[in-house]
């Protein structure tokens, strides 16, 4: 379940990415950074709710971590736009693959390894 999640959000981020290839990277790249950070705000909202609501616990390292590997993300997405620029005509459609390849396949791995050990009683 997890894995077809990180593939409908690389879907998403990589459709805006594609959509917003008649604009200069850098302003389609602020915009992506803004949606993936409201969406990451909006499921920390969720989650508190599901929290306080005893169906899932609230881990803020996950979260944080997550957020920071979205930034991180943005970023690697303009280098990669920049440089199939180079090569190539449509950039936004290059680095659009590029993104919900990395978000579909690195997703779950992250998530897993930021996620290791949360839940499990502290000794």
């Amino acid at each position: 379940m997890r894995t077809l999640a990180y593939a409908a959000a690389g879907a998403a981020v990589g459709g805006i990415w594609a959509l917003g290839g008649d604009m200069p990277a850098w302003e389609h790249a602020l915009r992506v950074l803004v949606v993936v950070l409201c969406v990451s705000v909006a499921g920390r909202l969720v989650g508190r709710r599901l929290a306080r609501a005893g169906r899932t616990p609230v881990d803020r390292g996950l979260f944080f971590g997550l957020v920071a590997a979205k930034v991180l993300l943005v970023a690697v997405a303009l280098l990669v736009d920049r440089l199939a620029g180079l090569w190539f005509p449509e950039p936004a459609l290059i680095t659009a693959g590029f993104l919900f390849v990395l978000v579909t396949v690195g997703g779950p791995a992250l998530h897993g390894r930021l996620s290791h050990g949360a839940g499990r009683p502290r000794s």
